[in-house]
């Protein structure tokens, strides 16, 4: 029971929903939302759909440490193109973050989920206030499930969290 819910919080709150929430949050108000969420958001999780599909990468999760950075760096060049081309400026410190995010699959397992997480809350309460406090309780829910699935170890996911709130307490 405790793996079958550990599992369905994992799939809710997956990177790629969360990312389409920050985009959702940071761009509604532009006048190139929807091609920017479509470009941001819909390509890159359809291009690791079929990375997963053709076996590219061994499952969603992607488990295997080696098969992580190429799929992250690919994302992060996937992203700065969307910045030059759409001129959203702004999201630099979060293309920097995914960069160093990126470095940091080639020498270890840090945790995508809990770093998209916190990146997500930290966004929307440095954008809303916080009185959206609430939504922190979202980050320890997400790294309880991945140390519960076994997909990280309590450092990994720890690190993942911290790394992103640092990056929003730094750049918001």
């Amino acid at each position: 029971m405790k793996q079958s819910i550990a599992t369905i919080i994992s799939r809710v709150f997956d990177p790629f929903i969360m990312l389409a929430v920050v985009i959702v949050v940071l761009l509604s108000h532009t006048r190139v939302f929807i091609p920017a969420f479509i470009s941001i958001v819909i390509i890159p999780f359809a291009l690791f759909f079929i990375a997963w599909k053709t076996k590219l990468v061994s499952d969603w999760d992607i488990t295997d440490r080696s098969q992580r950075p190429m799929l992250f760096w690919s994302l992060t060049a996937i992203e700065i193109i969307n910045i030059v081309v759409f001129r959203l400026w702004f999201l630099i410190p979060m293309i920097i973050a995914f960069a160093v995010f990126s470095l940091i699959t080639h020498f270890w397992k840090i945790s995508g989920h809990a770093f998209a997480n916190a990146l997500a809350t930290g966004i929307l309460i440095s954008r809303f206030g916080w009185h959206w406090w609430p939504v922190l309780f979202i980050v320890p829910l997400v790294v309880w499930s991945r140390v519960v699935r076994k997909n990280h170890t309590l450092p990994q996911v720890i690190a993942g969290a911290l790394f992103a709130w640092t990056v929003v307490f730094i750049f918001l």
